[in-house]
């Protein structure tokens, strides 16, 4: 058998999937430590939908945490 490297294409999905992962885990850690969600939170899919968006548009997981869950002034 043998092992090849993942075409370009596929790697640059694969590291965009690992930046996710870790946008959104570090999103999850901030809204936790800000009591705005407890740890048995599953987002719902606007919110799934606005974190897409959020992560494309470089938001730091901190300002989304607050721009989901803050009271809106």
């Amino acid at each position: 058998m043998e092992i090849t490297m993942p075409e370009r294409s596929e790697q640059t999905l694969l590291e965009n999937l690992l930046a996710l992962q870790t946008w959104v885990r570090a999103w999850y850690d901030e809204a936790v430590k800000a009591e705005f969600i407890n740890v048995s939170y599953h987002p719902d899919a606007e919110t799934v939908s606005l974190l897409r968006h959020y992560f494309k548009a470089g938001v730091a997981p901190a300002e989304a945490a607050h721009a989901c869950f803050a009271h809106k002034h």
